[in-house]
């Protein structure tokens, strides 16, 4: 029972920073992100380490388990659950939609969303990315994008939904640096990106760990 609970902790911790788990092919290094999340008990704010190397992804997170991350390798079709204070993880597959988009173009075609280049341009953790207005249902998103880091790829929501959103459809391989709703709120900022070498180690699950199963889900009441 404790083993399941931290489980599904970590993948509840895990759907809360989903605009954070990415994929990114043209850039090897450490993305450092502030990400704010809101719930019954009001905003929660937490550093989130994005790691990239030769298009695998690996995304460090805190937390009350005692930290976790989320490891995800396109060529493999998998992504991991690393949980540190249980020595465990858990193993998922990747639609082939979602792997095969993390790896080609964006595809082309109408979408649902109204993407407006703005040309304006700003300076985030000493990058210059350019804002875009993303309209969808009446509200306007607007994304400070840079091509620097490759695409931006939720793996949990496309692990619900198997395929891209409409606004990555339409612009292909770009990353938010900043976030920012229509009420002002900056729910994600970028503030360092540093370039370096990593090792593969750090996107492969410890030969130490143990593999769990997630228990199957209860069907809505």
């Amino acid at each position: 029972m404790f083993c399941r609970g931290m489980v599904a902790g970590a993948m509840m911790a895990g759907a809360l920073l989903a605009p954070t788990c990415l994929y990114a092919q043209a850039f090897e290094g450490s993305i450092t992100m502030r990400m704010v999340s809101r719930g019954p008990q009001g905003a929660v704010s937490q550093v989130v380490e994005y790691l990239v190397r030769g298009g695998r992804m690996r995304v460090n997170m805190g937390g009350p388990m005692g930290g976790a991350a989320m490891i995800v390798s396109p060529a493999e079709k998998k992504l991991y659950m690393l949980l540190a204070a249980q020595n465990s993880y858990v193993e998922m597959s990747l639609p082939d939609s979602v792997a095969d988009q993390a790896r080609t173009p964006a595809a082309a075609g109408a979408d649902s969303v109204k993407v407006t280049r703005t040309g304006r341009r700003e300076q985030v953790a000493g990058m210059t990315c350019e804002h875009v207005l993303v309209n969808s249902r009446g509200a306007a998103t607007d994304l400070c994008l840079t091509r620097e880091l490759g695409r931006f790829v939720s793996p949990m929501e496309s692990l619900r939904a198997g395929t891209l959103a409409p606004w990555q459809r339409q612009l292909g391989a770009e990353f938010p640096l900043k976030v920012t709703m229509a009420d002002g709120s900056v729910p994600l900022e970028v503030t360092k990106v540093e370039r370096k070498r990593l090792s593969n180690d750090l996107f492969a699950v410890p030969s130490s760990y143990t593999k769990v199963t997630m228990p199957p889900r209860r069907p809505p009441g």
